[in-house]
């Protein structure tokens, strides 16, 4: 597929500024047509959320390079419906300062805006690098997705299907398909005074145990090794349904009379 060809929306949940999608779009230019439509500014950890009771507008930063005062989710739904004259070809949504292994997909914006285009059949990639600060480097992990585009598009990448990529710092190397790995989650609540006197609160930092276990997303961040983990949208936990009864019957609830004449 040529470049005039390819088709790729760009988003994340770091804002349309942040040096890590500045850095994909760079390098992503140089194979496919490419679309920008970011948050205004930063929404890290805002999740799958919508904005439904408030108006959201669009800036055009440059042409084909938008802004838009939502969420990540509420990007590409935008560009899907609204700005795109045909549907992209890949949804990119990075490169997310930090990481997102784990539980934390369930919070991050970055994964979010994959898995929305995913929703639509879209081939969707989340992409998030290991490390925090103001001078990591995107540029080797913006080659890397490029390069995993090119080996993946569009052959082997599962409509339906969000990829969540978490790139380790420095030039990547090898890369493993994992399982979403887990931890033992809890977070600490600063208490703080204002200059009135009155008491306010800051979630504060995540202070989890990891669960490093083998072929786990976590485990190849140790071992110094690109994470790819494959995450679907049906979040129904099959084990239990098992357990709970055929799921093709029927049941009476028995706690108490089930019988509703009076």
């Amino acid at each position: 597929m040529s470049k005039e060809d390819l088709l790729v929306l760009l988003t994340n949940d770091d804002g349309g500024r942040a040096p890590g999608l500045q850095s994909l779009k760079r390098e992503m230019e140089t194979t496919a047509r490419v679309v920008t439509v970011a948050p205004d500014e930063e929404r890290s950890a805002a999740s799958h959320s919508l904005t439904i009771h408030d108006p959201i507008r669009l800036i055009e930063v440059a042409e084909d390079d938008y802004t838009l005062t939502g969420t990540p989710a509420d990007c590409v739904i935008f560009a899907l419906r609204k700005l795109m004259l045909r549907s992209p070809d890949l949804v990119i949504s990075g490169i997310n300062s930090g990481p997102n292994l784990g539980d934390d997909v369930l919070y991050s914006g970055t994964v979010a805006a994959a898995r929305e285009a995913a929703l639509y059949g879209i081939p969707a990639v989340a992409v998030s690098l290991v490390g925090k600060g103001e001078d990591l480097d995107y540029g080797p992990a913006a080659c890397f997705i490029r390069d995993l585009v090119k080996e993946f598009y569009p052959d082997r990448t599962p409509r339906g299907t969000a990829l969540n990529v978490n790139i380790p710092p420095g030039k990547p190397g090898a890369y493993r398909f994992t399982r979403q790995g887990s931890k033992r989650a809890w977070s600490s609540i600063e208490e703080k005074m204002d200059p009135r006197g009155r008491r306010y609160y800051w979630i504060g930092r995540d202070e989890s145990e990891v669960l490093v276990e083998s072929d786990t997303d976590y485990q190849a961040i140790s071992d110094g090794v690109v994470s790819i983990t494959p995450l679907q949208h049906d979040q129904t936990d099959y084990r239990t349904l098992k357990l709970l009864g055929n799921n093709t019957t029927d049941a009476l609830l028995r706690a108490g009379s089930s019988d509703p004449s009076p």
